[in-house]
């Protein structure tokens, strides 16, 4: 396989980038499950052009037309494409640095909280600098970007 005498860090890298993979895959599969469909193809027909069942079409088809917000490029999945080796680094941070970011919070009914919480795109930096996919420098620079935006997001939150 090549890989004998890979070192922990190599096996991290290695561990992530095939996530990262796995992750871009089945957000094309359905970005491509649900242009099929706008343009007239079977889910039949789909499953047999994707190698899949069409049960499987049919319930990424669903999420699509349920969640059409997963169908939406996020910050995520820039850091995926990085992490894939589709991007350098200089054109995900580029990306980041640039990116409009949406601040999580905890929704509402009327004064009363829901125990929910609604994520916001910013929240997909934090989890990939948690998870090590991106250096305390990426995130650095990523955090001081986006202080101004916090902190006027804080400030206008429910109390």
């Amino acid at each position: 396989m090549g890989r004998v005498g890979m070192t922990v860090i190599d096996t991290r890298s290695a561990l992530a980038a095939n996530s990262a993979r796995e992750h871009l895959v089945r957000l094309d599969r359905l970005r491509l499950i649900s242009m099929a469909q706008s343009e007239g193809l079977t889910l039949r027909q789909i499953a047999d052009l994707l190698e899949i069942s069409a049960t499987q079409v049919h319930r990424l088809a669903i999420r699509a037309e349920q969640q059409p917000d997963e169908l939406e490029k996020t910050p995520a999945e820039v850091i995926y494409q990085r992490s894939a080796g589709l991007v350098s680094d200089e054109e995900m941070m580029d990306t980041l640095v640039n990116w409009r970011y949406t601040y999580g919070s905890v929704p509402t009914e009327g004064d009363h909280s829901v125990d929910a919480y609604a994520k916001g795109s910013w929240d997909d930096v934090r989890r990939a600098y948690r998870r090590g996919l991106l250096s305390d420098d990426q995130w650095d620079v990523l955090f001081d970007r986006t202080r101004r935006a916090r902190n006027a997001h804080r400030a206008s939150a429910p109390v």
